[in-house]
């Protein structure tokens, strides 16, 4: 019987990958046109509004679309669909501001947990990939809003184009099994010891988060400084990804964070430092992932949902806090820095336990 290895045929979804990285970076950019394109036409008590509706269904409705296609396997059908919707939000973005707002949240959401569910599938515990789908989000977010504020109404037609040629690649792309998934590691029942660990890893998550929030109020004004920012952010992912494959998961989080804190808390002196610190940070984000499907690696989306969305939607409810509005903004980073930092360093200490015993 003709047998085809498992890594040749995962070599086939490389490409895949790579078109779900590019279709998260147009729609996260349609995402940030959307809103950025209120201010020319909304009050501010609307814009606030419109802007937590989003976030809710775009980052919190996550989770529940992860679990939800989990159960039901239909990877590339959620990729193909959500793409559609996003460029659906851009045609009625000059009708009705809830109705397009709701669509591109949930659009979003759906395409997060559909793409890094099947990064997962395709490329186990491999961090280079899941920095590659990741990667385009932020530049995309930064560009279309920038976009947006510059009245350029063509990047939309643009940006529609360029949603449908991803939706047409990935009708006929290599799609892994969703109903066949397998892995490398026994099914390991769900103790108590698990279950802390996925709480400190969505913790350790939620803190970095808190800290990516914090420098992005700073720079709220400095639309130049926020562009720079969002590039080092990609390709902190990107380089981040692939070191920590060769490096190790552990050795490289705690080194990346230590650098990073320190090089954050004089970012607002130096564009050099902000961007180190940015890049550093924002690389670890592959690591969280690998890291949270080791422990459930029967359940990619929801992983997905739990990494990309549950924990950075509550690392942004610190910053945003009344309470640090009043605190000189050097300590409080330097402090969800190092807390960051210690949950890291004791999620991965257990972890090397549970999987080394």
């Amino acid at each position: 019987m003709f047998f085809v290895p498992k890594n040749v045929l995962f070599q086939h979804c490389q490409p895949t990958v790579f078109a779900l990285g590019l279709g998260h970076g147009l729609s996260d950019a349609a995402a940030g046109y959307l809103m950025g394109g209120l201010a020319h036409r909304a009050d501010f008590g609307q814009i606030a509004g419109v802007v937590m509706l989003y976030n809710v269904l775009a980052f919190g409705g996550q989770l529940p679309a992860g679990i939800w296609l989990d159960r039901v396997g239909q990877f590339r059908a959620a990729s193909v669909i959500s793409l559609a919707a996003m460029i659906a939000a851009l045609l009625f973005s000059t009708t009705n501001v809830w109705f397009f707002t709701a669509l591109a949240g949930i659009s979003s959401a759906f395409f997060h947990v559909a793409g890094g569910g099947t990064t997962l599938m395709s490329f186990p515990q491999k961090s280079v990939f899941v920095g590659m789908f990741s990667a385009f989000g932020v530049l995309g977010l930064a560009l279309g809003g920038w976009a947006a504020a510059l009245h350029w109404q063509w990047v939309m037609y643009f940006l529609m184009a360029g949603l449908a040629l991803v939706i047409l690649f990935l009708g006929w792309a290599k799609f892994p099994d969703a109903q066949k998934r397998d892995t490398q590691w026994k099914e390991q029942p769900l103790l108590d010891t698990h279950d802390y660990l996925m709480i400190l890893l969505l913790a350790a998550i939620a803190m970095r988060s808190a800290v990516w929030n914090f420098v992005q109020l700073l720079y709220t004004h400095q639309y130049e400084w926020l562009f720079y920012t969002a590039l080092a952010a990609m390709i902190g992912k990107l380089v981040g990804g692939w070191l920590a494959d060769r490096m190790g998961a552990r050795l490289y989080t705690l080194t990346a964070l230590a650098v990073a804190v320190p090089a954050l808390s004089w970012g607002y002196r130096k564009l050099f430092w902000l961007m180190l610190g940015t890049g550093l940070l924002q690389s670890v984000t592959p690591v969280s992932v690998t890291a949270l499907q080791r422990i459930f690696p029967k359940l990619p989306a929801t992983i997905s949902g739990a990494t990309f969305g549950l924990a950075i939607a509550l690392g942004g409810v610190i910053p945003y806090s009344s309470l640090l509005s009043e605190i000189y903004f050097l300590p409080q980073l330097i402090l969800l820095g190092l807390c960051a930092w210690g949950l890291y360093f004791y999620a991965f200490k257990l972890h090397k336990t549970l999987y080394n015993s």
